[in-house]
């Protein structure tokens, strides 16, 4: 072998070498393939292309987002033939980032600027020794003319002269002084804003890179793939909806949209996604249940009839479901917070518990369904069809999730005691195969937007009812035709009539449901006695059940077309009220309007 390829090869061994050495790792490609968005966080998998050879390998995996999660960091072989991951690690490094061209001009205009005022100060140094000059000149000439004058040789026409041309002087080195000031002012302005946008541009001039060094193990002397998944923060979504009905309500279309916020730092693009309400587990170990004491206690007064009611037991047991499926996110995303998270999985449960114990089981088996809709809330995935492309950026960026064709029931509802308006809404039953979360929903009719709502947390099977916005074409009125008020045998009896008007301006029957209300009491001391009516009650079992016996009235009428004016629709009632002759009911009780208002909440609550 000749001396000249002997070098060649020692070069090569050397540079090689010091390369194995170094320890760099070779970088490699990769592309975000598959996404995983969770309320809040998202799971991010990559494939990341192998080089062609076989061994020990170190590749590094850079433009990780900034909003990645580093201790989340995995990578696998994803069925890869003779690939074997030794360790994966994740590190950060600061690099300079490369000059900017706008950089390079917002310089050089700093520059001439810079200019600009230096020339600015000197011109000013300039004019302020011509002003020390003409002060010198006035202080020659004036003592020069007294002189003169006290031996009479006076020459008044220099002195007219020389006086002349000083205060020419002056008035020109005061509009060269105003000028020379706005410049300077203008030139400092626009200096700053010059400085203001080049910090701007160079705020990130040391950035961070992100990166994941993968070692591994290659058999195969082919090219190749691996998976490298993390977690990331500042992404999350939300349910949204639009409902779209014909005009007689039969046929309602739930478009189920996803409203996305993605600034992970990285771009997915033809990426495929799939949504879910779950949390991202990292924790290894199961949670460890605990032993639940119990003992017997008297009945605490007042608290005999906790829970009596189906939708206040269902409500406290989905607040309980929702505050566990938190706690459950802490315990699958910070292995750290173990001991904290466990002990308020067990508390939780056993709060959970103690309302099995204690409530009626009716109560417990009527609240079944609602009860299933939130824990069908609380754990779904929607895996979406082909491919999306969410760029990270701040504004929500919708995504379609599902169209759900269901048949629907369109009525009217007038409550003539809060509003003269009557309003539309569609009874539908989710016969699809997804639950639907709670979450806005925008309404059309016929292809015209009628309005926005609530779509209320509703499980397959369960049935929901969905507002339609106002009709012009309905009127509703609530009248008191008399009041009556006299004392019979020791007690005060009042009695009230009133008319409840329902219009309809439409050439078609519809179905309206009429409310009103009595006063209810819980209090012996006063009788409320529903008197005669005009038309019977509905007989809809939840109403029945729930609403009735709190003096809450429900009327379903079919009302006819053209049903307006002379022709509107009467309903008349009555009540009376009866109690001590000397007392009165309170018109603005503060404990009674405190009690309206939880009822209000929890009422509202269930309409969400």
């Amino acid at each position: 072998m000749s001396k000249r390829w002997m070098c060649v090869i020692v070069v090569l061994a050397a540079v090689l070498g010091s390369s194995a050495a170094s320890g760099e790792g070779v970088a490699v490609t990769s592309k975000v393939e598959q996404v995983t968005l969770y309320r809040g966080q998202a799971l991010v998998t990559r494939k990341v292309a192998l080089p062609a050879g076989q061994g020990e390998l170190e590749i590094i995996v850079g433009e990780l987002p900034a909003r990645i999660v580093g201790t989340s960091l995995s990578a696998s072989a994803g069925g890869a033939d003779g690939v074997t991951i030794r360790s994966v690690r994740y590190r950060t490094r600061a690099v300079a980032a490369a000059p900017k061209a706008e950089v390079a001009a917002l310089d050089k205009q700093i520059k001439q600027i810079g200019r600009k005022i230096y020339s600015n100060k000197q011109m000013v140094a300039l004019l302020g020794a011509k002003g020390k000059y003409l002060d010198n000149l006035q202080g020659f000439t004036a003592p020069t003319a007294k002189v003169e004058m006290s031996k009479g040789v006076l020459n008044p026409k220099t002195l007219v002269e020389v006086s002349n041309y000083i205060l020419q002087q002056r008035t020109g080195l005061t509009a060269e002084g105003i000028r020379l000031e706005e410049a300077r002012q203008d030139l400092n302005e626009e200096l700053s804003l010059l400085q203001r946008k080049r910090r701007e541009l160079t705020r990130g001039a040391s950035k961070t890179v992100r990166e994941a060094v993968v070692f591994l193990s290659k058999k195969q002397r082919g090219a190749g793939s691996i998976r490298l998944s993390y977690l990331t923060g500042s992404a999350n979504w939300s349910p949204a909806y639009n409902v779209r009905t014909t005009a007689d309500g039969k046929k309602v279309k739930i478009e189920y949209l996803a409203q996305v916020n993605q600034m992970s730092g990285e771009d997915w693009a033809g990426v495929k996604l799939t949504l879910s309400t779950a949390t991202p587990a990292m924790n290894a170990q199961s949670p460890i249940l605990v032993p639940m004491w119990v003992a017997l206690t008297g009945v605490p007064k007042g608290k005999a009839g906790a829970f009596k009611s189906v939708s206040g037991y269902s409500q406290r047991q989905s607040s309980l479901g929702f505050q566990q499926h938190a706690n459950i996110a802490v315990w699958n995303a910070r292995p750290g917070d173990a001991v904290r998270a466990n002990w308020a999985l067990n508390r939780l449960a056993a709060q959970a518990q103690g309302l099995e114990l204690n409530v009626d089981e009716r109560v417990i088996r009527a609240g079944r369904q609602m009860l299933q809709a939130a824990a069908e809330g609380l754990a779904v995935s929607y895996p979406l069809d082909g491919s999306m492309s969410l760029p990270s950026r701040s504004d929500r960026q919708l995504v379609q999730i599902a169209a759900i064709e269901l048949s629907g029931k369109m009525y009217y509802e007038a409550i003539p005691i809060l509003s003269s308006y009557v309003y539309r809404a569609a009874e539908v039953t989710n016969t699809g195969a997804l639950p639907l979360l709670s979450g806005p929903y925008s309404a059309y009719i016929g292809g015209e937007f009628v309005g926005r709502g609530s779509m209320p947390l509703t499980a397959r099977g369960q049935t929901v009812i969905l507002g339609l916005g106002v009709d012009a074409q309905l009127r509703c009125r609530r009248e008191l035709v008399d009041k009556s008020d006299k004392i019979v045998w020791g007690s005060r009896v009042q009695d009230f009539r009133y008319q409840l008007r329902l219009e309809n301006y439409k050439d078609r029957a519809v179905t309206v449901r009429l409310l009103d209300r009595i006063p209810a009491s819980k209090s012996e001391n006063v009788k409320i006695t529903l008197g005669q009516l005009g038309e019977k009650l509905s007989k809809d079992p939840e109403y029945v059940r729930d609403q009735k016996d709190k003096g809450l009235l429900r009327w379903d009428i079919r009302l006819a077309g053209g049903a307006a004016k002379a022709k509107a629709h009467l309903v008349k009632y009555s009540f009376e009220m009866k109690f001590a002759k000397d007392a009165h009911v309170g018109r603005e009780a503060a404990g009674l309007l405190k009690q309206m208002e939880l009822d209000n909440i929890k009422m509202m609550r269930q309409m969400r």
